[in-house]
């Protein structure tokens, strides 16, 4: 005797029930595998060349780029603000931004006084020395700038700079105060021939010896 009684067709209502179980498990664990980690690192960034942002120092190697807890950047937008904020040597940076150096190779960049994000080096530069080795021998005495004047593309404001003479210059320190303070005073701003100016960089140069003639401006502690 069948002491157990199956009602018809309950097998086709639990096997449905348990399929559509695994379908949402299934569902559950892809979107857990295509859901971007709040933990995430962002890529890592590359800085090609020795550089400086105002008062922060970025020898050329790999960084982190991350965007600070709300304040509402992607990753990609970071790295968009940074390749940016490259260009603004003297650390000029759009209204509303400021950078705060932390040391070679660190910095945090504040969005109305709040920390929007920040950059760290966790690598090498392919080959160039770490630091402002790279950038050259550091004249003994600051430059003082009176009043903002452009100088070529490059505005410099009120304040005091560092002259660096490149490994391989020919120029002294003396030469190449009296060069700044000859170009500071040129009229509308022109570089007097044969002179360029490497924008990234505030270095200043001949084109038929760029090395041997050149000297770069730095903005020292305190120019803003």
């Amino acid at each position: 005797m069948n002491l157990v009684h199956t009602i018809p067709g309950s097998k086709r209502v639990i096997a449905a029930v348990i399929a559509g179980i695994a379908a949402l498990l299934a569902a559950l664990a892809l979107s857990a595998a295509t859901a971007p980690s709040a933990s995430a690192a962002c890529p890592s960034f590359r800085v090609l060349h020795n550089d400086r942002i105002g008062p922060a120092v970025l020898p050329a190697g790999s960084y982190d780029v991350e965007p600070a807890a709300g304040s509402g950047l992607t990753c990609g937008q970071a790295s968009a603000l940074f390749t940016r904020f490259l260009s603004d040597w003297d650390g000029n940076l759009p209204a509303s931004w400021r950078v705060v150096g932390q040391g070679s190779g660190r910095a945090s960049f504040l969005r109305n006084n709040r920390t929007a994000f920040t950059v760290a080096r966790i690598g090498g530069g392919g080959g160039e020395e770490e630091g402002n080795r790279r950038i050259g021998r550091l004249c003994p005495n600051e430059f003082t700038v009176n009043t903002g004047m452009l100088v070529g593309p490059l505005f410099f404001d009120e304040g005091r700079y560092l002259i660096y003479l490149p490994t391989g210059s020919g120029i002294t320190c003396r030469r190449a105060s009296v060069l700044f303070t000859r170009f500071l005073g040129q009229p509308g701003g022109r570089l007097p021939f044969p002179w360029h100016v490497r924008n990234q960089t505030a270095t200043f140069f001949k084109p038929e010896q760029p090395v041997r003639s050149s000297f770069r401006i730095e903005p020292a502690s305190g120019v803003s």
